[in-house]
């Protein structure tokens, strides 16, 4: 009995493993900073990503990236995010990913009015 269990576990960790060997992958990272890599697996799972290094400002590197991913989930339906990634923060962009809701217009007005007049010190008093 326990040599059968054994071999059972042994089958299903043999075909979990199955779905996730590579069928491409291609990696490049170049001495000034830039780099590419992707890859895509047995089970429709891709990732691509381009990187760069850049001057933020005069005393400040970074790096700005940009990359793309899919994968097929349970419901059978491939999901494919893309993004980008620098001094902005990451921004992720995909046809299932929520989006915010449209700014309010008293918020709207807030900003403006405090784009019009901006917050001045007050002067001291002696």
């Amino acid at each position: 009995m326990k040599f059968l269990l054994l071999i059972a576990l042994f089958v299903v960790a043999v075909s979990a493993t199955e779905n996730d060997d590579p069928i491409s992958q291609e990696s490049n990272v170049e001495f000034n900073g830039k780099y590419h890599y992707h890859y895509e697996l047995k089970d429709g799972s891709k990732a691509t990503q381009d990187g760069v290094l850049k001057s933020v400002n005069a005393d400040h590197n970074g790096e700005a990236v940009n990359g793309k991913y899919s994968f097929v989930a349970d419901d059978g339906k491939t999901y494919v995010v893309s993004y980008t990634a620098d001094e902005n923060g990451f921004q992720a962009v995909g046809d299932h990913l929520p989006t915010p809701p449209p700014t309010p217009e008293s918020v709207l007005k807030a900003l403006e009015y405090i784009r019009l007049h901006p917050y001045q010190t007050p002067e001291k008093k002696n």
